[in-house]
């Protein structure tokens, strides 16, 4: 009989979905989402498995109304009597997440930390501060996808039962080939102030090699003052706005493109970044902590500065990089790992 586990996460999210695919295996699962989920979660869950308590959730934290969803959950957990709960984002499903731990002590409960919600919301004042701090103490263990953010874990909590590994991929075949167009970069991060578009933007635009391409997937509140900038520098031939694409499209783009740009003032591990990585895209990135943890400047990728020309990409480059990949970040091989600390 497999222990019951739920996990408390965007139902929409594709991160949400490669934690289930996962953990499916190991577990009897349920999911408690607040804003809907993707139908593709019933391949490995039965739908009286998934409980939708409907609110909307701010990425960016002052979520303050979910707090009256506190009654309704704590219902569901009694309902389902699990031995794990698993919460993704710590300042909205961590919190809630916590006061059921408090509520039900001997349930055993894993925070998973995605990013601003530990960099950036718990900075922004006093109060988030305190109520992030009060999610990570009642976590009998907190996942985190870099070591950059795990120390910043400790810095807000004093909370060191940490499990760090980054939110992988799946495996792959080293030899597989890949065509590349050698004058397309690709940029799939949110039209939003944290991931500066407009810089890269402006960096393209002053390439001096006019048959370079820029690619831009995603979608966000910068969206029309982008396109405006694009237009205004008479670019609208080179560089394409895309909007959301499904991950088909996003692996037809990585397959695609030779270099793969992102460089947010604000970012654990991303996804993104592995994903270029293992599709041979030559990365461009911001100099953050947690990107130093996978990319040497001008080795196996850049850190973006302004006016900076494109590298000339190496074959042992792509290699490189997929190696790392291969060793540090298949997401089977790091769940496997995390399911052992857990009976430990």
């Amino acid at each position: 009989m497999k222990d019951k586990y739920i996990i408390m996460a965007d139902g929409k999210s594709p991160h949400t979905l490669k934690w289930v695919s996962e953990l499916c295996k190991y577990f009897n699962l349920y999911l408690i989402t607040l804003n809907g989920y993707d139908r593709q979660l019933l391949a490995y869950m039965d739908e009286e498995q998934i409980y939708v308590v409907n609110e909307s959730v701010n990425g960016s934290g002052g979520n303050f109304k979910l707090l009256l969803k506190y009654f309704e959950i704590k219902k569901i957990v009694e309902s389902i009597a699990p031995k794990y709960i698993n919460a993704h984002y710590i300042s909205s499903y961590g919190v809630l997440a916590a006061l059921v731990k408090k509520a039900y002590p001997d349930i055993k409960l894993i925070q998973s930390a995605w990013g601003t919600d530990i960099l950036v919301t718990p900075f922004e004042n006093i109060i988030k501060k305190m109520i992030t701090k009060f999610a990570l103490m009642n976590a009998d263990l907190i996942t985190s996808d870099s070591y950059y953010m795990s120390d910043k874990i400790i810095e807000i909590s004093a909370n060191d039962k940490i499990d760090t590994f980054a939110f992988g991929l799946e495996s792959f075949d080293l030899d597989e080939e890949i065509q590349k167009d050698e004058f397309l970069i690709f940029s799939n991060r949110m039209l939003s102030r944290n991931y500066n578009i407009d810089k890269i933007i402006l960096w393209f635009s002053q390439l001096e090699d006019k048959r370079y391409k820029l690619v831009i997937a995603h979608d966000g509140e910068m969206k029309e003052e982008l396109q405006q900038m694009v237009r205004s520098l008479n670019l609208q031939s080179r560089i394409s706005f895309i909007g959301y694409i499904t991950a088909q499209e996003q692996e037809s783009n990585y397959r695609k493109a030779k270099y793969y740009i992102s460089i947010p003032s604000s970012d654990a591990t991303s996804v993104s970044l592995l994903e270029a990585m293992r599709y041979g895209c030559y990365p461009i990135v911001s100099n953050l902590p947690a990107n130093r943890e996978w990319i040497i400047d001008e080795c196996n990728g850049s850190f973006f500065t302004e006016g900076m020309a494109l590298p000339k990409v190496e074959q042992s480059v792509i290699n490189i990089n997929k190696t790392i990949i291969n060793k540090k970040a298949i997401f089977s091989k790091s769940i496997k790992n995390y399911i052992s600390r857990l009976e430990k």
